[in-house]
């Protein structure tokens, strides 16, 4: 698995969608950043045909900045703190792998 990706947004009238830059058409679509954050994980892991008993083992690719935030703070604070801030916006964005601890 890719220590790094890159993930470009776009806004559109139902959301957002994102592609994966390093992957060639691996796309994906949500209502909101949280959904467009899963949806894209699930994204990568289909396209690099990672079976669903692995997954969890793997990681999870957030935001890079998210990634530094919670190697400082508590999980759930965190996305506390992203929900209210939610500051999405269109164009790229670094994803990082964040091991399960």
């Amino acid at each position: 698995m890719p220590n790094q990706l890159t993930m470009e947004i776009h806004k559109s009238e139902d959301g957002f969608w994102a592609k994966v830059k390093e992957l060639p058409h691996c796309y994906t679509q949500a209502n909101d950043f949280s959904g467009l954050i899963e949806m894209v994980n699930d994204a990568i892991y289909t396209y690099l045909e990672i079976p669903d008993k692995f997954r969890k083992e793997v990681g999870f690719y957030l935001p890079k900045g998210i990634c530094e935030e919670l190697r400082k703070k508590e999980w759930e604070s965190v996305f506390r703190e992203i929900s209210v801030k939610n500051n999405l916006r269109e164009g790229s964005s670094t994803l990082q792998m964040c091991l399960n601890a």
